[in-house]
Parts: structure tokens; C-alpha cells; sequence
């Protein structure tokens, strides 16, 4: 494997500029930087504000880090299979402009939440909707050359890379593909060398986060119960060369900065120890 690790946006403080995220990125040891769109807060309005894709394109062209990925996580609070018309009608104008965004930043790839409903809303017919959605945003993001994933999440609906296989296959579009959460996955007690060798070569994207069972985030690299080397010796027997992103949150404290060089040089020892064996 030669894959490179990128940071997930959301463990560094919002309020910095992007020259100043991009190099935090760089200094703490990444390739690149994963965009995050997220409806609970203020990262929603950029996909509203027409300069923001190209202003993020330019920083990261004179950083010399690039923004490859998007996860696009607005569309929990705007779920693609809601029975609300108004509600589902949002979420598609969200990844819509999520795709337009991606094309004018450069972002090769959006994965999505794969969420149909929360909780007790969830029914066949949600599913139905979810997979109507899906397709039409397969044929926006087609036109425009940007691939979709769906994400393993923490919910039963898209928890395993078996379940988002079966939509990739009923989609059969390359325009959609699968992102696999390695913390994700191992938290929800699924064997994750079945997981990643059932996506194989249709993986396109990697989060990598320890976890707990049951416990699906904020949890230090090295103090959970993922078997990094393990995840990395199957994907480097299906071939994986894609995108690793490490997936943190710093809840905006400037503190949480300082492990972001630690949290890198756990993950590429690990894979590091792999590409060498």
C-alpha cells in the first residue's frame, strides 16, 4: 500500500482560516485534508456561499494540500429518506450542491451519511425513498465526475459494507462506491477483514478511528479495540490504494491540536509496518 493519511476537518477549531488549517494538516503529519459539510453547525452555509469552493481550491493549491474528500454528514439532519417531502427535497438540494462544491474545489470524492430516517421513523417505505434518493444523486454527481460512497455509519440501516454493497450493486453506477469506517465497523462487532474483503476493490475511502464496542467516537488512537494492523493487512491483500483518513473531533479546543502529530505517527507506523512486511 501506498496510500496516503489525510485529517478529517473536524479535529481541528472551526474558527481558523483555511491557510491556517491546511498548514496545521501539514505540520501535524497528513497528506491532506477531508472538507467536512455538517448541518449542526456553521459548516452547512459554505455549500450556499458561491466564492467558497474556488477560495478553498486557491488555499489549498498554494498550501500544497489538497482537499481530496468531502464527508458530506448534513444529510443526518436532512435524512434522504424522509417521508417529510420538504425534509428529503433539503437533502437533495444539499448533496446537489455538495456535488457543485466538489467540482469547483477540486474534491474527487463525497461520501455520504447512509442514513434512510432516525430511529423509530425508519419503515420500508424510508428505505424505498432512500434508495430513489440515492439514485438521482448518482446522476448529478456523474455529470459533474465527482463519486459518491456511502459510509458505513453507526446505525443498523448502513452499518456493515455488506448492506452499502447491495446498493452499490442496484445502483451499478461507477459514480457510487463504498466508504468504509474501520471504527465504525469493529464497534458494531463486525468482523472487519469479512467487511473489507466483501467491498473489495469497491472501496474507495477509509476512516480510521479506535472505538469501543458500542462506543463510536473519542476514543485515543491505540486505546480502543481496532486492530489497525489487521485492517491494514486486508486492505493491502484486496489491493486498497485509495484515500485513509484519520476521523477526530476537537469539539473546537485549540488543545486538542497538540495530538494531532501523535495521532499520525500511530497510523503511519502501523501502515508504514505493513507496505515494509
Amino acid at each position: 500500500m501506498t496510500a496516503r493519511i489525510g485529517l478529517y476537518e473536524k479535529a481541528i477549531c472551526f474558527n481558523l482560516d483555511w491557510e491556517a488549517k491546511l498548514e496545521l494538516v501539514r505540520s501535524s503529519g497528513f497528506s491532506f485534508m477531508e472538507l467536512n459539510i455538517d448541518a449542526a453547525d456553521d459548516r452547512l452555509p459554505r455549500l450556499y456561499r458561491g466564492n467558497e469552493a474556488l477560495a478553498l481550491r486557491h488555499a489549498a493549491e498554494a498550501a500544497g494540500i489538497p482537499v481530496e474528500t468531502m464527508a458530506l454528514t448534513a444529510n443526518r439532519g436532512y435524512p434522504l429518506g424522509s417521508e417529510d417531502r420538504a425534509v428529503r427535497e433539503k437533502g437533495l438540494d444539499i448533496v446537489r450542491r455538495a456535488v457543485a462544491f466538489a467540482h469547483d474545489a477540486g474534491i474527487r470524492l463525497i461520501h455520504l451519511a447512509g442514513y434512510d430516517e432516525h430511529g423509530e421513523k425508519c419503515n420500508p417505505k424510508t428505505e424505498r425513498l432512500f434508495f430513489s434518493a440515492i439514485d438521482a444523486c448518482v446522476r448529478e454527481a456523474a455529470a459533474a465526475g465527482v463519486m459518491l460512497a456511502i459510509e458505513t455509519m453507526d446505525s443498523p440501516f448502513m452499518a456493515s459494507v455488506e448492506r452499502i454493497m447491495a446498493v452499490v450493486r442496484m445502483i451499478d453506477s461507477p459514480y457510487l462506491q463504498c466508504y468504509a469506517d474501520v471504527g465504525n465497523i469493529t464497534a458494531s462487532g463486525l468482523d472487519p477483514v469479512r467487511e473489507l474483503t466483501l467491498g473489495g476493490r469497491h472501496i474507495v475511502g477509509i476512516h480510521l478511528k479506535d472505538t469501543k464496542p458500542g462506543i463510536y467516537r473519542d476514543i485515543p488512537f491505540g486505546e480502543g479495540i481496532v486492530d489497525f494492523d489487521l485492517c491494514f493487512r486486508t486492505l493491502a491483500a484486496t489491493g486498497y490504494n485509495g484515500f485513509l483518513t484519520a476521523e477526530m473531533w476537537s469539539y473546537d479546543k485549540e488543545v486538542f491540536h497538540h495530538y494531532l502529530p501523535k495521532a499520525s505517527a500511530f497510523l503511519l507506523k502501523k501502515l508504514n509496518g505493513i507496505t515494509k512486511g
